[in-house]
């Protein structure tokens, strides 16, 4: 039998936004976006053994909703054996947009 992943979150700083249901469709970014953004809070998840990134992603993600987080930046995601944790580990970094990204097509004028 296989234990759930056990996840904690660190807040930095506050988001300024509600929190979203724990499935809402939150990105997980490889990399940090190419717009301005602040980082809120760290997310450290750990899965079993023979645990994947997929088994222990969606908890990652319920907990980034939960902050109200507008994407994840994932840090670290790999299978490790070492003398404190052996099994799936996740690093990420929520992170909320200072402006909601532009409507790709130009700028609206006012007439």
């Amino acid at each position: 039998m296989q234990l759930p992943p056990q996840v904690t979150y660190t807040e930095i700083e506050r988001s300024g936004r509600a929190a979203e249901p724990p499935d809402c469709n939150i990105p997980v970014l490889r990399h940090d976006p190419l717009t301005a953004y602040r980082k809120v809070g760290l997310i450290e998840a750990t899965g079993s053994v023979y645990a994947t990134e997929e088994d222990v992603m969606p908890a990652v993600r319920r907990k980034a909703c939960e902050s109200g987080a507008d994407a994840i930046v994932i840090l670290t995601s790999k299978s490790q054996t070492t003398e404190g944790l052996v099994g799936y580990y996740i690093d990420a970094e929520a992170i909320v947009y200072d402006k909601k990204p532009p409507i790709p097509g130009g700028h609206a004028r006012a007439h």
